[in-house]
């Protein structure tokens, strides 16, 4: 049984049907089946739509602390546009084996690779990755490494080892100092356990029904809550692959102008250093919640992305 807002649900099922019609949307889960992809020894949890084995395949990634079918909105569009939907819980998320909350970069990175074949055995080699926050900066550090990869569409992206992600995080001048100490002590301690609303402000990032993103991850059966040392050394310290400079899988991205979390002018700096074909897409006034507060404007980007991608085809 799961507990949401002070409501009982038997299975979730049930609990996604009540958030389907709460939001008014379809009941989109329904049109995903579930499947396995092993990473590591781990079984990971997958959702599939099929929309046709020749169509090119969309890879997903959530962001922090949640799981694939909390885009089911989003990624439905997708799928009716023309896509395959591979949505995957990285380990210790949502619906996945793994300790909960406990994972770094390299690791996801690992269960992104495993999925991506996962995806070109069951469908084709036309497979594109995209990614929400922390699953955006997962996306672009593939895209440094998996050249498998038709293209990445990030929803704002990060270089993890450098200086400037200080302007990512709740308390920056806080974070400067644990930073260090997270460096020092993260191996010694790796299982303790951080709060995500420690390093990120969930208060300020809306969530339909719930009000806030801090609200959702209280109530969602699935949520995480906090997440283990090591996961937030990897997230303070992982270097990409090569530089950015030297990418040349193609990149979009797309952000809110409001985004609290990741700055506009921080992501363009990054943005404006790729040599590969890129393109970016902002939605005005728009949060760090855009892929679920406007799913219509996002979804005819990603697919005019994708279109270009394949033109010759």
């Amino acid at each position: 049984m799961f507990i949401s807002n002070g409501k009982s649900f038997q299975n979730l099922n049930d609990y996604f049907d009540f958030i389907s019609e709460t939001l008014h949307y379809p009941r989109v889960h329904e049109y995903f089946k579930t499947d396995t992809v092993i990473s590591d020894g781990l079984k990971l949890h997958v959702d599939v739509y099929e929309h046709a084995p020749n169509a090119p395949t969309i890879v997903f990634i959530p962001g922090t602390a949640i799981y694939g079918l909390c885009y089911g909105d989003l990624l439905y569009k997708l799928g009716l546009a023309g896509y395959n939907i591979v949505a995957f819980d990285p380990r210790g998320h949502g619906q996945s084996e793994g300790v909960r909350g406990d994972y770094t970069i390299p690791e996801i990175m690992t269960d992104a690779e495993n999925v991506i074949t996962y995806a070109i055995d069951r469908f084709n080699k036309k497979v594109n990755l995209m990614g929400s926050s922390q699953g955006g900066i997962v996306a672009f550090y593939m895209a440094a490494k998996d050249e498998r990869l038709n293209s990445v569409v990030c929803q704002t992206f990060a270089d993890l080892s450098s200086a400037d992600i200080l302007q990512l995080v709740r308390h920056p001048l806080l974070f400067r100092y644990v930073r260090r100490l997270i460096t020092k002590h993260g191996k010694r301690f790796p299982k303790m356990r951080v709060p995500v609303t420690s390093y990120i402000n969930l208060d300020k990032i809306p969530v339909k029904y719930f009000g806030t993103a801090h609200n959702f991850m209280n109530t969602d059966p699935l949520a995480l809550k906090s997440v283990s040392l090591r996961a937030l050394q990897s997230l303070a310290t992982t270097k990409m692959a090569k530089p950015v400079e030297e990418i040349t899988v193609p990149v979009m991205l797309l952000q809110g102008t409001l985004d609290s979390i990741f700055p506009v002018s921080y992501t363009r700096k990054i943005y404006d250093r790729l040599n590969c074909r890129k393109k970016i897409s902002l939605f005005s006034g728009k949060s760090h919640a855009v892929l679920h507060e406007d799913s219509d404007g996002v979804v005819p980007e990603v697919v005019s992305w994708l279109n270009e991608i394949y033109r010759e085809d």
